[in-house]
């Protein structure tokens, strides 16, 4: 069967793992009504897909900042639109999430409905990992002021923390008709961020053809007793490539059809292509 790999190179200067920056966007500083919210420099817009969801601030006290009562959060207010869903995702970075606070009830708010919430990470407009929680809700306001904790780190059982995204989805089921989400805690992905074919410092050249590829790649380089690595997108290790200077063969027909990252040592030079 045709294979379809797509490959990105980058410098082993720039790690793609280790340079994240967590943030946590509480929105109080965000405008009511707003379809977009700025944190750590990055800009997200928040994608209605069932319901208008923005940000709420005419309630003041009745969010959660993960510690006491805040003024700002994301909701889709009196909405009748079922069943309720958006999207919180941005185009100038990639992303991974740790955690989000979430209210979730019956248009009335009330927290003793039965209902379900479904998580879902995309890049590129592909699901990476999605789950549905069934279980474990905060049914009163007396505790967290009705928000149940969302923790990526242990997911029904899964960790999705370490996944890089560019679009988290939420969506409601069974009896939930409300959400106001709050306390978003995420991870600034630096490392792979550049526009396709943006250089940062070019001193010595790397280039692979063809790219995408259907598995034999042709790997260019000037230095002498290089060394590339192939990862997946989730940072796990595929393949380890020795190389010499000028052009090296190598094959990836094992792999199934996707996006991969081919990380590589090149003296001084730090380049990222896509």
């Amino acid at each position: 069967m045709k294979r379809t790999i797509f490959l990105t190179i980058c410098s082993l200067f720039i790690s793609l793992f280790s340079f994240g920056q967590t943030s946590t966007e509480q929105f109080e500083t965000e405008s009511h009504g707003s379809a977009s919210f700025t944190d750590n420099g990055v800009i997200f817009n928040i994608i209605s897909h069932v319901g208008i969801f923005d940000i709420q601030g005419n309630y003041p006290g009745t969010g959660w900042n993960g510690t006491g009562n805040d003024n700002r959060y994301i909701d889709n207010s009196n909405d009748t639109a079922s069943p309720p869903s958006f999207s919180i995702k941005t185009t100038s970075n990639l992303f991974k999430v740790n955690r989000f606070w979430i209210y979730l009830s019956a248009l009335n708010l009330d927290l003793a409905v039965a209902g379900t919430l479904t998580v879902t990470g995309k890049l590129s407009g592909v699901t990476k990992f999605t789950q549905t929680k069934t279980t474990g809700f905060t049914t009163s306001t007396a505790s967290s002021n009705g928000y149940t904790l969302i923790d990526l780190t242990n997911l029904n059982g899964q960790n999705y923390s370490n996944i890089i995204i560019d679009q988290l989805q939420i969506t409601l089921g069974g009896n939930y008709r409300y959400a106001g989400l709050d306390a978003f805690t995420w991870v600034k992905d630096s490392g792979i961020v550049l526009s396709t074919n943006e250089t940062v410092s070019s001193k010595k050249a790397m280039s692979i053809y063809p790219n995408p590829t259907n598995g034999p790649i042709s790997i260019t380089t000037e230095d002498n007793n290089a060394r590339a690595e192939l990862y997946s997108q989730d940072g796990k290790l595929l393949k380890g490539l020795e190389m010499k200077k000028g052009t090296n063969e190598a094959d990836l027909s094992e792999l199934p059809n996707g996006v991969y990252i081919l990380k590589t040592s090149s003296g001084s030079s730090k380049i990222i292509k896509k």
